[in-house]
């Protein structure tokens, strides 16, 4: 799944701010939640969140057998093997065209006739480097999948016929927007096989259909939502749960649908606000969600991770109740494990950090005493320990999310974040990271230091502190400082924050700022596009400190 990255700084739980921030519960979780949405878009190197192609893992890329033997349900097929034949680029669309028309007169629906023609059409769309999607919607593959997906009995062909139609339908949901528009009307049918009763690897091919359509675009997620997806995705990850308890192995049928759910339930949770709170009432969900954090297999923990941080990028209780059933314990170690397997295995690895640290940060932001107390007991060292490792790695993204949750423990209420950060040599780290990183780590990085410099949460600056990081460093005071020539409004507004803090703190913060050019930031704030608080905050600070009244 991408989308989000950039972060809104009312989460940061720095109070030392003189700029209003959002002053309503509801405007701070919307910024929470939209941050992210936008971490989840944007984070290319990954392909989590994306729709996903499903192969024919038996038969080679343009080799399509003229033969084809049918597969068990939810196995993957016979070898296409001495039977294969290419088909030239040229032909496909003739192919194509044949192949709709084949299932159109294929009846009645589920059956050995219409399933053979069904898989031919689903194999068409399954093995291309380019899958012919365009022509396939032209040729009315959609309404005749769509009926296929509805025989009038049931049997083990009428099963298998529902599963080819649905993996088709799965494919062409990666296509252009025009073709996931049109397989949306397969999606109430899609949802209704959900409930497992036809097989869960029916339940789980129509998860991954209808997750590749919320991929698209959020009105599609809206009309999954209207249409009750949430639910039945819900109660699959739920399933996987009980899998667990039950000693299921990784091949488990029901550990792979409740994967394939939390992955589409994440991408229908894109933007969304009170849905999160249906996944909330959905009986053994959120126990489930901890007991997989704990406990899952890394391609199912990760997903259900996913989910987890929207639902603790959502409403404040949402956040809390997950605290109180659990959840915090185990994402700590969780992160600490898998900091050790990136090491060996950085792809796996760090697709498992990215929704762990996320979820870890909201909590860290919005949650109560509870969290704050299970986020600075010595059991959490090793977790802190390993973001400092997460935040010297060579991968920014992962760089970035570890500064932003330390930014976040930093602004804790009182010196504990402070000192828990001290311990594990995170500060250090923090100020090279400030002098040396691409823009979206140093500004991370800088929330982090601003808050220790806050003297945390409630803080309104600490001198000592301010004293010890920055007076002799003029690089690092530079850094920050420079912040406030960003076009990022919300760097600009630390950078501004800041400087506010060295000259009300230090007896020499008006030489310190001038020093670093800040005088020259100050008026870019002052005069530049930043919004009206923030160029009366400027114009304060030059009369105060700098104008003809300041004091000599």
């Amino acid at each position: 799944m991408e989308e989000r990255e950039g972060h809104p700084g009312s989460e940061r739980r720095a109070d030392y701010k003189h700029v209003p921030l959002p002053t309503t519960e509801a405007e701070a979780v919307d910024r929470r939640r939209k941050e992210t949405v936008a971490f989840s878009t944007q984070r290319k190197e990954s392909t989590l969140r994306a729709k996903r192609l499903k192969r024919d893992p038996s038969l080679g890329s343009l080799g399509l057998s003229r033969d084809p033997s049918r597969a068990s349900l939810g196995g993957a097929e016979s070898e296409g093997g001495d039977g294969a034949a290419a088909i030239p680029p040229e032909d496909v669309q003739a192919e194509v065209q044949a192949a709709v028309d084949a299932v159109k007169l294929a009846k009645p629906v589920g059956s050995d006739i219409c399933l053979d023609a069904v898989r031919r059409l689903r194999q068409l769309l399954s093995n291309y480097d380019e899958p012919p999607f365009k022509e396939a919607v032209a040729a009315g593959a959609v309404p005749v999948l769509v009926a296929a997906l509805q025989p009038q009995h049931m049997s083990a062909t009428a099963l298998e016929t529902i599963f080819e139609a649905a993996w088709a339908i799965t494919n062409l949901a990666v296509g252009e927007f025009e073709a996931v528009k049109a397989v949306l009307a397969a999606a109430p049918i899609l949802i209704a096989y959900l409930g497992g009763g036809s097989g869960l690897p029916v339940a789980e091919q129509c998860a991954w259909a209808l997750g590749n359509i919320a991929a698209e675009d959020f009105e599609f997620r809206q009309t999954l939502i209207a249409n009750g997806v949430i639910r039945p995705l819900a109660q699959l990850v739920v399933g996987a749960r009980k899998a667990l308890e039950a000693g299921a192995d990784n091949d488990d049928p029901a550990l792979a649908a409740g994967t394939t759910a939390a992955w589409a339930l994440s991408n229908v949770l894109k933007g969304a606000g009170r849905e999160v709170g249906e996944v909330m009432g959905v009986e053994g969900a959120p126990e489930a969600i901890v007991k997989i954090v704990a406990e899952g297999p890394d391609h199912l923990a990760t997903e259900t991770a996913w989910v987890l941080a929207y639902i603790t990028a959502s409403h404040e209780a949402h956040l809390n109740r997950m605290v109180h059933l659990g959840v915090v314990p185990p994402m700590l170690a969780r992160i600490a494990s898998a900091v050790d397997q990136t090491l060996q295995d950085e792809q796996t690895g760090r697709g498992l950090l990215i929704p762990l640290l996320r979820s870890l940060g909201n909590v860290a932001a919005g949650g109560g005493a509870a969290a704050v107390e299970q986020l600075l007991s010595p059991d959490a060292a090793p977790a802190l320990q390993a973001l400092v490792t997460c935040a010297q790695s060579h991968h920014h993204g992962l760089q970035r999310e570890a500064c932003w949750v330390l930014s976040n423990v930093a602004g804790t209420p009182g010196r504990g974040g402070i000192e828990a950060l001290k311990a594990v040599g995170a500060v250090p780290m923090l100020m090279r990271l400030l002098k040396e990183s691409p823009f979206q780590v140093r500004k991370e990085a800088a929330f982090a230091l601003a808050n220790i410099c806050a003297d945390g949460g409630g803080g309104t600056g600490n001198p000592d502190t301010v004293n010890w990081l920055f007076a002799a460093d003029r690089d690092a005071l530079r850094a920050m400082v420079s912040l406030m020539r960003s076009a990022d409004m919300d760097a600009a507004r630390l950078g501004l924050q800041f400087t506010e803090m060295v000259l009300r703190l230090l007896d020499t913060g008006a030489e310190a700022i001038e020093e670093v050019d800040g005088i020259d930031a100050i008026e870019a704030v002052q005069y530049g596009a930043a919004p009206p608080e923030l160029q009366r905050m400027a114009a304060a600070l030059v009369d105060k400190y700098f104008g003809a009244d300041a004091e000599p």
